[in-house]
């Protein structure tokens, strides 16, 4: 896995970093003066728990935002287990139970 450093605002790839891992993470952004590091405000990670210490210690004004795939990745799996859930309190064969399992689909649009 490698990790893709990105100026937001531009959507311009500044580097590609090699490996996620955090002894690596950490000696490659270290490498950046204090200054530059404290001078990032913001910084978009996916949901992996490792990396928000990290950024704390590396980043330590950065405000840190889960990224958008992830967070509807989340919420989606929370709505079909929550779906789920009901589906089995309304009991096989009900027409609760039913409607749930044939329309799912319409819990899931906009």
């Amino acid at each position: 896995m490698s990790i893709i450093v990105m100026d937001i605002a531009t959507h311009r790839t500044l580097d590609i970093v090699r490996s996620r891992q955090n002894t690596y993470l950490r000696s490659y952004f270290l490498q950046y003066d204090r200054q530059v590091r404290w001078a990032v405000q913001t910084v978009t990670v996916d949901l992996y728990s490792p990396y928000r210490a990290f950024i704390h210690d590396v980043f330590p004004n950065a405000l840190i935002i889960a990224d958008r795939f992830h967070v509807i990745t989340q919420a989606y799996r929370a709505l079909n287990q929550v779906r789920i859930q009901a589906m089995k309190q309304a009991g096989h064969g009900s027409h609760n139970s039913w409607a749930l399992k044939h329309y799912w689909k319409l819990l899931t649009k906009d």
